[in-house]
């Protein structure tokens, strides 16, 4: 079995949707069936574990909470809950266990990730209640949970298919995996027996010059802290907003200017936008002529280089070609001072068909082409949608149309 997360199986964020998760894993399941792929036989079984785990609500939430364990159906370490508070048990379960990390998204510019920001945030967070010591009330009438028996989980057997079960094992949700309850009179008056209150604190979180969109930034142990465990910590992931002019491609940013025919054949010398500091940019060209789908080079005008703020990416500006306008009637004398063209006369083209071009707008052209790649999507939805409800059947069935055989 992989060390990687079900989630790292799948391809999917930890805060994946229901129908993210499944998406993702027919996805998968198509590319690696072992009828259609041998060699990912391995691979399928490890996905559909992912899957199994992950689509159900009960068993992605012990995942969640104690890991792999839990994912397995082998049981998350229930019996540390009370025991490790007392003194009792194992001798290694002295040390508070380590959580998980807890995920923020962050919204930020990309003005903010060039010029760098800090960011004050208040939040509140569970801690142990300081009250009952994070007991949830006192440990003298700490009772064994009746309907787990005091284990901390309910045995169940999960049906995967006709006279097909597999045992699982899921959080008991009446002692929430302790294994032990305090009668509602004899808990804690602060908590209400929870083990935790709410404390309002204040982070302040560093952006650097040149960090990137998903980077995260690390507040240890800032997070939420359950009794008997390490304080969480807190993991902000930045999310860029989208940016009116420019689009971040590593250390380059890319932009998109318009420039006159003119311009194009003579150079030009002008303003055409400004960076992320507000500053206009005077962008020069004289030399050559600018053709159709080139790009000017800026040196040093993109993004700052992750721990050398002094270096700089590059301004890789798309240069869109303004043509006149239909109807215009260039003056014989600029035709004259254009390079002589250099494609035959139609008297050289005997025998040739004559055929009439009619210029089409980009918009035509991209709907035409479209059309095109929405009737390849929509097979593909098809087969995916196939395979979903004939599994391994449409699978054999999708290797190829049956050969008629010979009279």
């Amino acid at each position: 079995m992989s060390s990687r997360s079900y989630y790292e199986v799948l391809d999917v964020e930890t805060s994946a949707t229901e129908a993210e998760i499944k998406r993702a894993y027919r996805t998968l399941a198509m590319k690696f069936h072992p009828d259609k792929n041998p060699e990912g036989a391995e691979m399928f079984k490890e996905i559909s574990h992912a899957y199994e785990t992950l689509s159900d609500p009960q068993q992605r939430a012990a995942y969640d909470q104690y890991g792999e364990s839990g994912g397995r159906y082998e049981g998350p370490d229930m019996d540390f809950g009370f025991e490790g508070m007392f003194g009792s048990g194992h001798p290694h379960r002295d040390v508070p266990r380590k959580s998980r990390a807890e995920l923020h998204p962050l919204s930020v510019t990309l003005e903010d990730l060039f010029r760098g920001k800090k960011m004050r945030l208040k939040l509140e967070r569970s801690i142990p209640c300081s009250h009952c010591k994070g007991l949830g009330g006192k440990r003298s009438v700490m009772k064994s949970c009746t309907p787990c028996s005091g284990l901390g989980y309910i045995n169940s057997l999960r049906q995967m298919g006709p006279g097909m079960f597999l045992p699982q094992k899921a959080v008991c949700q009446s002692c929430k995996g302790l294994g032990k309850v305090i009668p509602e009179k004899h808990r804690c008056k602060r908590c209400k027996g929870s083990r935790v209150k709410t404390e309002a604190d204040t982070v302040e979180i560093k952006i650097d010059p040149g960090m990137n969109d998903r980077q995260k930034v690390i507040l240890k142990g800032k997070g939420d802290q359950a009794p008997g465990e390490e304080a969480q910590d807190l993991v902000f992931v930045l999310d860029q907003k989208a940016h009116a002019t420019f689009v971040r491609i590593g250390d380059d940013l890319v932009a998109e200017a318009e420039i006159d025919l003119a311009e194009a054949l003579c150079g030009f010398s002008r303003v055409m936008l400004h960076d992320l500091k507000g500053n206009p940019l005077l962008v020069t060209h004289r030399t050559g002529v600018i053709r159709p789908g080139e790009v000017l080079c800026i040196h040093n005008e993109g993004m700052p280089r992750a721990k050398r703020p002094g270096d700089r990416g590059d301004l890789l500006l798309k240069l869109h070609i303004k043509f006149p306008e239909s109807g215009w009637k260039p003056n014989p004398a600029l035709r004259a001072m254009l390079p002589a063209t250099k494609r035959p006369a139609d008297t050289d083209a005997e025998g040739a068909e004559m055929v009439i071009g009619r210029p089409i707008s980009a918009s035509e052209f991209a709907v035409r082409t479209n059309q095109s790649s929405q009737s390849r999507h929509a097979h593909t939805e098809r087969d995916e949608d196939m395979f979903e409800d004939y599994g391994e059947d449409y699978a054999d069935y999708s290797h190829g149309v049956p050969e008629c055989q010979q009279q």
